[in-house]
């Protein structure tokens, strides 16, 4: 895990990151808190290659701290508003396989399994589970 965050989140990774055209980030505050934070990738900036079609959910974390509020749903509905804004008719986002209290809320959330992709986490390859959701209010 140290390995992987110190790789993901690191200062030069996330500037490269910001300026990706295609990526935008989003910051859920709580009051004066960051409460979560939300990562979108259209086009080439997709972690998978995907239609025109399509928008990732690349990140969506909330602080522990802030769990259970709704704040989750928040996030989602937020990416769903953007994708349709962006004439987009679906979402997707992969998630660990033994995550199941992630698969269980984004399948409340109306996602579902379309396939898998391999995650390295460190040095260790791990199966995500890509999940996708249809925008049916464009």
């Amino acid at each position: 895990m140290a390995v992987y965050l110190e790789q993901a989140f690191s200062l030069d990774k996330l500037e490269g990151e910001l300026k990706t055209p295609c990526s935008q980030f989003y910051l859920l505050m709580a009051g004066a808190e960051a409460a979560g934070y939300l990562k979108l990738n259209t086009g080439e900036a997709q972690s998978e290659a995907m239609d025109g079609q399509s928008m990732e959910i690349e990140r969506i974390y909330i602080r522990n701290s802030f769990h259970k509020q709704g704040l989750g749903r928040l996030l989602i509905d937020k990416a769903a508003e953007l994708a349709a804004e962006d004439h987009k008719t679906k979402l997707w986002l992969g998630v660990w396989e033994h995550n199941g209290n992630a698969v269980a809320f984004y399948s409340r959330m109306g996602f579902v399994q379309t396939g898998t992709h391999p995650f390295v986490m460190g040095d260790e390859v791990q199966t995500d589970y890509i999940m996708t959701k249809t925008l049916t209010n464009l």
